[in-house]
């Protein structure tokens, strides 16, 4: 069981509102005992959350037939998104069954991608859960258009919202507003950059299929109405989380054997957190993630006792396996076959891809590598290094605050091992320089920070025509 108060439980499962976090503990299977049920205003979700005063329009849809579990899919589109995600992608389908409000987020870079993204779900959704979708229901926006083929091949009947009046498809638009308020809070807490928001959004759905939902019977999460039982909510923790994560050293004997990370979500389709490495510009799916920052020490080992469960495999048989983005539609013009060619061409910071146990032996170790665009890529770089701080004080207010305080120790320690000054009593009249520190972020070849760099330099500035002009500091 873990332990903690309403509001450090409300932060851990993105911003959840308090009373579904309240239910939640009453659930013997959920692992959470709440020490205290304080309910104090959270600021971040004032910021993330809040919404203009009108009143809502009546959802027409609610009096479909709705008896079974896949008997209506809702489905709505929003974007473009601004800015891209950190793939490029620029819009989000949402698919909602009406049953059990299970929810999936796929992300796209066109809207034309709604009939296979809907594919993918189909097959997913069906196979997960033994059942069968019936109705598709989404707004009589163009971007659907391409999904009526796809239907009549595979036997699901559409269904249209009436012009001027979406309301008949707004559980599919609400959940896009509660996803994207859950997103906004996560992202704005952590600090990570705003391209961080795909990971957000698909994250944001993953715990909501696992919270209570108040128009489900007994206010049931809709995993529990699709499989009648409560899913653990073990390996949930914030968003943008510090961690640890091990890293294979391909048997080099003095290679790290982990990296600094941030947990950015988890797999719905593979086991293992979704982690970003900074180091690398990478964001891979593994299951050996530790020293979560976020949970005490007991809690780091049940998440790690939970990922262990069932699993036989040794660990030095992992090896690194493509992560496979939802499918978007693609062009079969020569143009983008040639597209595809160059990607695999980009720098390894625009790569994302999976690490997991469960991986077939004879698979050589060879990844095929999912390529971001390039200004993407420019863009992350750039959120870390153009704010690097101008002053001291800056710097004292800045989230690596004690990274900058290190580096200027280090600059220190190089200056009196070097013999640079000595101390003396200032002559009467002479006329002193200040100092300043100059902070900068280092960057390797490949794009990733190598480290911070911290100089003490002289204000040449002040220096006087005729006194002092000609002498230089170094």
């Amino acid at each position: 069981v873990q332990k903690g108060t309403l509001l450090e439980f409300h932060k851990r499962l993105a911003h959840l509102n308090y009373d579904s976090v309240e239910r939640l503990a009453k659930e013997p299977s959920s692992g959470i005992y709440l020490t205290d049920h304080k309910r104090v205003n959270c600021l971040t979700c004032a910021e993330g959350k809040q919404t203009k005063n009108r009143r809502s329009k009546k959802d027409t849809g609610t009096h479909s037939p709705i008896d079974r579990v896949g008997g209506v899919i809702c489905s709505d589109l929003k974007g473009p998104m601004t800015p891209k995600d950190r793939l490029g992608n620029r819009y989000m389908i949402n698919f909602v069954d009406f049953k059990s409000n299970y929810c999936r987020v796929f992300l796209a870079r066109t809207k034309d991608a709604a009939a296979k993204l809907f594919g993918h779900f189909l097959v997913y959704f069906e196979k997960e859960f033994d059942c069968k979708i019936h109705v598709l229901r989404t707004d009589s926006g163009g971007e659907y258009e391409n999904v009526d083929l796809f239907c009549k091949r595979t036997g699901v009947a559409r269904q249209r919202s009436e012009a001027r009046n979406q309301s008949s498809n707004g559980k599919a638009e609400r959940m896009h507003r509660t996803i994207m308020n859950m997103a906004r809070c996560m992202i704005f807490a952590c600090g990570l950059p705003l391209r961080f928001w795909g990971d957000a959004v698909q994250y944001a759905a993953y715990i909501l299929n696992r919270a209570p939902t108040n128009s489900n019977p007994g206010r049931s999460s809709p995993l529990k109405v699709l499989t009648g039982k409560s899913p653990p909510l073990g390996e949930i923790v914030v968003f943008g989380s510090p961690c640890t994560v091990y890293r294979d050293p391909r048997k080099k004997n003095f290679a790290q054997r982990a990296q600094t990370a941030m947990i950015v979500g988890v797999g719905e389709e593979t086991k293992g957190y979704r982690v970003y490495l900074p180091k690398d510009r990478v964001v891979v799916t593994t299951q050996h993630v530790k020293n979560i920052e976020t949970l005490d020490k007991e809690q780091n080992l049940q998440v790690q006792r939970l990922y262990l469960q069932g699993d036989e495999t040794l660990e030095g048989d992992e090896a690194p396996v493509s992560e496979a983005q939802a499918p978007v539609a693609e062009a079969t013009s020569a143009r983008s076959k040639k597209k595809r060619a160059s990607s695999k061409k980009k720098k390894p910071w625009a790569r994302e891809r999976h690490v997991t146990r469960s991986v077939a032996k004879n698979a050589g170790g060879v990844t095929n590598e999912t390529a971001q665009s390039q200004e993407a890529a420019r863009d992350i770089v750039n959120s870390v290094t153009e704010h690097d701080p101008k002053t001291y004080q800056e710097a004292m207010r800045s989230k690596l605050k004690n990274k900058w305080l290190a580096a200027m120790a280090e600059e220190l320690r190089a200056l009196e091992d070097n013999g640079v000054w000595r101390v003396v009593r200032k002559p009467k009249g002479a006329h002193a320089l200040h100092t300043k520190w100059v902070y900068k972020t280092k960057i390797d070849a490949e794009g990733a920070i190598e480290r911070l760099k911290a100089r003490l330099v002289a204000c040449g500035n002040e220096q006087e025509f005729g006194v002092d002009y000609s002498v230089t500091f170094s």
